[in-house]
């Protein structure tokens, strides 16, 4: 593990020298802050779906939608993780 270590920052400080790079320039990046759109799902019946499809299917519609919402809670969640850190780097 060391040698690889080794071998990537000889490679990096190559490249560095290369290059040309005699500056580092810094760019603020700041995250949008407004909320993402909620999925929105059409109103279906449950048992007349149930009924139509079976239920092996339901189920793989039921988990498709789980995994909708909870993608878009996690969206949410990292969003607002990443507005309070740009929140309170501007307030320091």
């Amino acid at each position: 593990m060391r040698l690889t270590t080794a071998l990537m920052i000889k490679s990096l400080a190559a490249i560095f020298v290369v290059s040309g790079c005699t500056t580092t320039e810094y760019i603020e990046v700041t995250p949008e802050c407004s909320p993402p759109p909620v999925p929105t799902l059409p109103q279906i019946d449950k048992g007349n779906l149930w009924d139509q499809v079976g239920d092996e299917d339901y189920r793989k519609i039921e988990a498709y939608i789980n995994g909708l919402w909870a993608y878009s809670d996690e969206q949410a969640a990292m969003l607002n993780e990443l507005c309070q850190g740009a929140d309170d780097a501007h307030t320091d």
